[in-house]
């Protein structure tokens, strides 16, 4: 299963006062994943492909995960996730992106829960 989805066009191209242009140039390199971390993503990515075709439908925008730093949860949206899978993958730093604003946390759940769906619908 795969999806073209691409990210919008920067709104901010072209324009003299963009606020990226206060940020150095240079690109931060990421140190290269083993062959290891490199399946785990794949695997991931799939799964999380899996999961937005099974739950999107049922109202189930994202993941909602504890952030180890702050203790709180944090909200991820398919697409965004499918995103930052992609850029790890190809070595990218992930693409920047805004957290949606004042989540539903109804609309959000944890990870395991999407395996154990998944695992429950290939039951039947």
């Amino acid at each position: 299963m795969s999806f073209d989805w691409q990210m919008p066009k920067d709104p901010f191209a072209d324009d003299d006062f963009d606020p990226a242009s206060l940020f150095d140039d240079e690109e931060e390199q990421l140190p290269p994943l083993s062959d290891q971390e490199r399946e785990q993503i794949k695997q991931e990515l799939q799964f999380v492909y899996q999961f937005r075709a099974a739950l999107l439908p049922k109202g189930v925008m994202g993941v909602v995960a504890i952030c180890e730093e702050c203790q709180e949860e944090h909200y991820y949206d398919w697409d965004i996730m499918i995103n930052n899978m992609r850029a790890t993958l190809a070595g990218e730093l992930s693409p920047a992106h805004e957290p949606s604003m004042n989540p539903n946390p109804n609309a959000y759940v944890p990870w395991d829960y999407c395996l154990g769906y998944i695992d429950g619908m290939s039951r039947r």
